[in-house]
């Protein structure tokens, strides 16, 4: 539920606690490490515990081969929405390293699984935040790495001819999917006329409420300047723990703060975004059955949205 059973796309590293001393003896030579733990959530990068002298730290650790615009994102959103603080960051193997600020607390995700449903403070919480992340200027966002992508206009149909991918949704499913973008060709236009700077990976999962019940948004690397209304169809993603009040709630807070109103047929243009993920998540040739299984779901529950 809420992806919390994926498997992992890359094994979390097996680090020594020589490599942990020397990374904080580098940010802070006072700093004297006594043990650290492995935070399981998360499908591709390393999180850890550290404990040390001065309290417990949050050590991140990314493939520095890939696509990552953390500190950068970082720098934008900083001052403006609630994020951990970033104490320290270097490049060591191939590797982008993180020390951040140690929030107590649990996940969004969490919560919403224990709750069934998402309480309204944390919900506004979140809405704000995204407005606040989407208002970013664009002429701020320069510095971004950006992917070497297609036109929108061919992504679905790019993955939906995915050796993979066809395996996996055999054909009925297919061919409902490729209806429903025939179909509803007219979003792929207005979905493109909503760009900002996004967070691009805005899950519950990585978003964490602290003992005062105040949110924190976590693991910007896949931050660009793309789609505002893919930010928004991730976090809606799990349609069940969001009844009518729950989205009323957060258009009318998020419209409050955003410089760019959502409009009327913004849930819409959210799901049919949102298409493409599970599509392009199961492109990867994953050995993942419980991860693809829930990405089966996923695509179904939009397709059912619009009784296809």
């Amino acid at each position: 539920m809420l992806d919390l059973g994926w498997e992992r796309s890359t094994p979390i590293i097996d680090i020594k606690t020589e490599k942990l001393k020397s990374i904080f003896t580098e940010y802070d030579n006072t700093l004297s490490v006594t043990d650290f733990s492995t935070i399981q959530l998360g499908c591709k990068n390393s999180n850890f515990i550290v404990y040390t002298n001065k309290g417990k730290f949050l050590l991140r650790i990314v493939n520095k081969a890939g696509f990552n615009n953390e500190i950068i994102a970082y720098e934008l959103v900083k001052g403006k929405i609630n994020i951990p603080n970033l104490l320290f960051h270097t490049t060591k193997d191939k590797e982008n390293i993180f020390v951040y600020q140690y929030i107590k607390g649990v996940s969004l995700q969490k919560r919403i699984i224990e709750s069934n449903q998402c309480d309204n403070s944390l919900l506004e919480q979140a809405a704000k935040a995204v407005a606040m992340i989407h208002n970013t200027p664009k002429e701020k966002t320069i510095g971004l790495a950006e992917w070497d992508v297609p036109l929108f206009e061919m992504w679905y149909q790019y993955f939906l001819d995915n050796p993979t991918v066809r395996a996996l949704t055999g054909v009925e499913l297919r061919e409902r999917i490729q209806r429903l973008i025939l179909d509803k060709q007219e979003f792929i236009s207005e979905i493109d006329s909503y760009k900002s700077f996004i967070h691009g990976d805005f899950r519950p999962a990585n978003i964490l409420i602290d003992e005062h019940d105040q949110l924190f948004f976590v693991d910007w690397e896949d931050a660009w300047w793309g789609h505002s209304i893919a930010d928004i169809g991730q976090f809606l993603r799990y349609r069940k723990f969001f009844n009518d009040t729950h989205i009323n709630l957060f258009e009318q807070t998020y419209n409050t703060f955003a410089d760019k109103k959502l409009p009327d047929n913004w849930l819409e243009l959210c799901l049919f975004r949102d298409l493409v993920n599970p599509l392009q998540l199961l492109s990867s040739n994953q050995d993942a059955p419980f991860r693809n299984a829930d990405l089966i779901n996923i695509i179904e529950g939009i397709l059912a949205y619009w009784d296809y």
